[in-house]
């Protein structure tokens, strides 16, 4: 059995959203030095470009001709960022789940890096399947998922992901993996999933109703 855990808002929860915040407030710096746009018109473009191509690098790369490296290299710089802190629960969590356990994430493996050693779980996992190592392809293209399954040599409910996003579920729930949408509304979203939590703490309460699915 493998565990995927998406990086950003799923291993750490939106309680700590400003995490994220100042990553994408990086990024619309990008936007706005690369264009010379306004900070309002590059906020919304960094919206729609995450919205209609997945990830804001999406976007520019189809439509602008970004590399991957002068992006990441730009967004993961500066001293605004900042990293989630450090829970004892997350990682005796972690530590208790049966089977192999992995990182599933569109961001860059630097960022998941430098957030899973501020929370202290770096060695919780056997590796970070990142942005890259897909050839910069990214959730929710169905060929990520396909090739997750030749790189784990597990298919089907043998791998249970876990994704603050419902678009990036239903792939892996099209391949008949275990989902789980981990979001603070998901009681109010109407996902098809295995199941749902509002926080990754909740996770043991889904355990057995998860492996018995």
């Amino acid at each position: 059995m493998t565990w995927l855990f998406d990086y950003d808002l799923t291993l750490y929860g939106h309680d700590e959203a400003d995490v994220l915040w100042s990553l994408d407030r990086n990024i619309t710096r990008f936007l706005m030095q690369r264009f010379a746009w306004s900070e309002a018109t590059a906020d919304e473009f960094r919206k729609g470009y995450c919205a209609q191509f997945g990830t804001t690098l999406g976007g520019l790369r189809a439509l602008h001709g970004v590399t991957p490296t002068e992006y990441f290299d730009f967004i993961h710089a500066g001293e605004t960022l900042l990293q989630p802190k450090f829970e004892p629960w997350r990682r005796e969590l972690l530590l208790a789940l049966p089977g192999t356990r992995w990182v599933f994430t569109n961001a860059r493996r630097d960022w998941a890096e430098r957030g899973l050693q501020s929370m202290q779980i770096q060695d919780c996992f056997a590796g970070i399947l990142d942005i890259e190592s897909f050839a910069w392809d990214s959730k929710p293209s169905p060929s990520v998922y396909a090739e997750v399954e030749i790189r784990m040599k597990e298919k089907g409910s043998q791998l249970i992901l876990l994704d603050d996003k419902p678009d990036n579920l239903q792939p892996a729930l099209a391949l008949g993996w275990r989902t789980v949408l981990v979001h603070p509304q998901c009681e109010q979203m109407q996902v098809e999933c295995t199941a749902k939590i509002k926080h990754l703490v909740e996770l043991p309460q889904i355990f057995s109703k998860l492996l018995t699915e």
